[in-house]
């Protein structure tokens, strides 16, 4: 008889610490990454990381604030081709922000080109060039 009241008494508690499957958030983000020369588009979209490697053909910094345009990035990859990311100035009233964004061509919808998912997506530019 103590045996079956101890049962059911571990069953209730363990009843009890049973809990639902929460769903975690799932990580979206593009980043365009720049090191000297080499250059990695790099898309996260559920969690899940793809990447595009390139080389920098062209990269331009421009100091002044009243320039509508911060930077300017142009990379070659194997799969998309030449492929250009503007860091873009835009007053709000707020103050000055900046935003990144990339800009098509003709092969960013071949399909091995992995940069072409995140053409409606803003991006961010991590450089560490010296």
């Amino acid at each position: 008889m103590q045996q079956i009241l101890m049962t059911i008494v571990l069953l209730v508690t363990l009843t009890g610490c049973a809990q639902p499957h929460v769903e975690q958030p799932k990580v979206n983000a593009n980043y365009l990454i720049i090191e000297d020369s080499q250059a990695w588009a790099v898309l996260v979209e559920d969690g899940k990381r793809v990447e595009e490697h390139g080389v920098v053909v062209d990269a331009i910094k421009l100091a002044s604030s009243d320039a509508p345009v911060a930077a300017s990035y142009v990379i070659d990859t194997p799969n998309c081709g030449k492929v250009q990311w503007l860091v873009e100035r835009q007053d709000a009233a707020d103050g000055v922000t900046t935003r990144m964004t990339l800009h098509d061509n003709k092969q960013l919808s071949a399909s091995g080109c992995v940069i072409g998912d995140g053409l409606t997506r803003i991006w961010t530019v991590l450089d560490y060039s010296s």
